[in-house]
């Protein structure tokens, strides 16, 4: 892995910080989530940053974006005051929430409101950090649903895979039932697309094993 350090200059205040950039990383595996498993240290708490006067969060390409006046006002007013969370060793899972909130102000879609969130809690389970993990999921959860709901994934594949994720949050979230639930919806999903797309092979097998015999890493 390669780090280069770079500079970032905050949209909201205009504060200026150092952060590092993640040039290079590798990976094994999965988590049944699709949190990766990363050779040595993990990225995933480089990705986002935030300014730690504000509370701006986001990926470099948000730093250069900018942000509308009325997302500013919401950072000031929920997320400034917050900011003392940004200090602290666990800052990484706080930086993906705050990255959340910020995209829903932005009226962003609900799959990238979901997937913050999501990273989140990738994040506070790397810093065994349970409580957050199960808050975070409940919120990333949520948003998924939405968008199945309203019809953001772009293709039936993706739906089976979204809603295959739905169900493992579930489950991870002991909500046994739902989990199943959507399990079954997102082999139902899979059913539509499967003579086409051969490259989902694996996520039969991952259905049929989280259904018969739950497991934390992905097939």
């Amino acid at each position: 892995m390669t780090f280069k350090p770079e500079i970032q200059v905050c949209p909201v205040c205009e504060a200026r910080f150092e952060v590092p950039s993640v040039r290079s990383c590798g990976s094994h595996g999965a988590d049944s989530d699709f949190r990766p498993h990363c050779w040595g240290y993990d990225p995933l708490e480089d990705q986002v940053q935030a300014c730690r006067e504000c509370g701006f969060a986001g990926y470099p390409e948000d730093f250069r974006e900018g942000v509308t006046e009325n997302v500013i006002r919401k950072i000031r007013k929920f997320l400034t005051p917050r900011t003392r969370d940004l200090k602290r060793p666990s800052a990484a899972f706080f930086r993906y929430e705050f990255l959340a909130l910020i995209y829903e102000w932005e009226d962003r879609s609900s799959l990238e409101v979901a997937d913050s969130f999501l990273r989140a809690s990738w994040v506070a389970r790397s810093r065994q950090n349970r409580e957050k993990e199960r808050l975070y999921q409940r919120e990333s959860v949520r948003r998924f649903e939405e968008a199945l709901e309203i019809g953001e994934c772009g293709d039936q594949s993706q739906r089976a895979v979204i809603s295959y994720l739905v169900g493992d949050l579930h489950r991870r979230l002991n909500r046994r039932r739902r989990a199943e639930t959507w399990f079954h919806r997102s082999r139902e999903e899979l059913a539509l697309v499967a003579d086409s797309d051969e490259g989902l092979a694996w996520l039969s097998d991952q259905i049929k094993r989280q259904l018969e015999s739950p497991s934390d890493v992905l097939v």
